[in-house]
């Protein structure tokens, strides 16, 4: 039940509404909660009885007097933190439809809604996606990052929150196609794909399930990838894309790709994809770059030594080119190789340091040396078994 005070602070406000004295609001707002000796259940009455009236305002500026009244009476103060968090998102709201997003991201920022007890899960998730949303917008890729982190994959783990599971993973997909991180996106995607209302629609799971391709073939490999590879294929509904499962096995399987051939298969349907629309068209170098990686693994693992004429018509590309293909991934560490310039010729088996080869010897005789002492010990041992028996 409301104590007496609480009852009369909000009769209060009420009067100067029912006559229409905004300013009159304004003002006893700020002097009942300066009061001294004041219960904090009165700045909380009144702070909800007055955001009902800001739907009903005459115009944009009373409204906003009202807002920035209610922020000023609510700052710093716990037992009305929810209030001001809701009236800060309705003000970025005003202000990014004045185009002011910048200011509404500012404002979104102040609010840290991961500390507030006092609101549920479902709002506090969506409030923190608003503000990545906006860091976004704003350009601040750093900050929307920084932000995002606060939600992890665990948030998700009941499907209460299936659309703003999907809201999310958006979010996580533009901060990465920023930077390029194609693994990442690929993920993303599948956690969407994952969402149950997203299966729901044919539409929905075909589109995320194609991007998880597209952007798997475009990201490095590592055991990351090749795991994910390995995983991805065994989706039952990928057979409803066939294209799709022929492009992700050509690179799981250890067989050279034909660039040419690759080309006049998929180069339309892949073009129609986001993932190389616009500005991002240049990606399909980076997917035959993919290719030619995937190649040069394909041969490191049939050839010890290779002329570098060969290598070159095996990946259709000129002498030069092969060249810095090769040194690209020997510096990245995703294979081992060496070429002889002077004779041309690749050699991908690494020689063995002569203190492993010293090592792996000794371990030997020291396993050789070791059976025989157990043989011994075995023929000794049958020898006192059989000997009175023959006696």
């Amino acid at each position: 039940m409301k104590s007496v005070g609480c009852r009369v602070a909000v009769e209060i406000v009420k009067i100067f509404f029912e006559t229409k004295d905004w300013e009159g609001i304004n003002s006893h707002i700020v002097l009942l909660s300066k009061r001294r000796q004041q219960l904090k259940q009165v700045l909380v009455e009144i702070t909800q009885e007055a955001m009902t009236y800001l739907d009903q305002t005459p115009s944009k500026e009373v409204k906003l007097r009202l807002m920035e009244t209610l922020r000023a009476v609510t700052d710093g103060k716990i037992h009305v933190e929810l209030e001001r968090a809701r009236l800060t998102r309705m003000l970025a709201k005003i202000r990014e439809d004045e185009g002011k997003v910048a200011e509404a991201a500012e404002l979104m920022q102040e609010v840290q809604v991961e500390t507030y007890g006092a609101m549920d899960k479902e709002e506090k998730v969506d409030y923190i996606l608003e503000q990545v949303r906006l860091c976004l917008d704003k350009g601040d890729l750093v900050r929307g990052t920084i932000v995002s982190k606060k939600i992890t994959d665990k948030t998700f783990k009941n499907d209460e929150l299936q659309d703003l599971k999907v809201r999310y993973y958006d979010l996580v997909v533009r901060i990465h196609n920023e930077k390029d991180e194609y693994l990442e996106m690929a993920q993303a995607f599948f956690h969407q794909f994952e969402t149950p209302t997203v299966k729901e629609s044919p539409e929905r799971w075909m589109q995320a399930l194609k991007s998880v391709a597209v952007y798997l073939v475009l990201s490095k490999f590592d055991n990351h990838h090749h795991d994910f590879l390995v995983r991805i294929l065994e989706e039952k509904k990928l057979d409803q894309i066939k294209p799709y499962k022929v492009l992700l096995t050509y690179f799981k399987t250890m067989e050279l790709i034909q660039w040419s051939a690759f080309q006049e298969l998929y180069k339309s349907e892949l073009m129609r994809h986001p993932a190389f629309q616009g500005d991002k068209a240049r990606r399909w170098e980076d997917l035959h770059v993919r290719v030619v990686q995937h190649n040069i693994r394909v041969i490191s693992t049939y050839y010890s030594n290779i002329t570098m004429d060969r290598l070159a018509q095996l990946l259709e590309l000129p002498m030069d080119q092969t060249e810095k293909h090769v040194c690209d991934m020997v510096v990245e560490g995703t294979m081992w190789c060496r070429i002889d310039r002077l004779n041309g010729i690749a050699t991908f088996t690494q020689a063995k340091d002569p203190t492993d080869v010293l090592n792996a010897w000794s371990n030997n005789i020291s396993e050789l040396l070791s059976k025989v002492e157990r043989t011994c010990h075995l023929i000794h041992k049958e020898r006192c078994t059989h000997q009175p028996q023959g006696k």
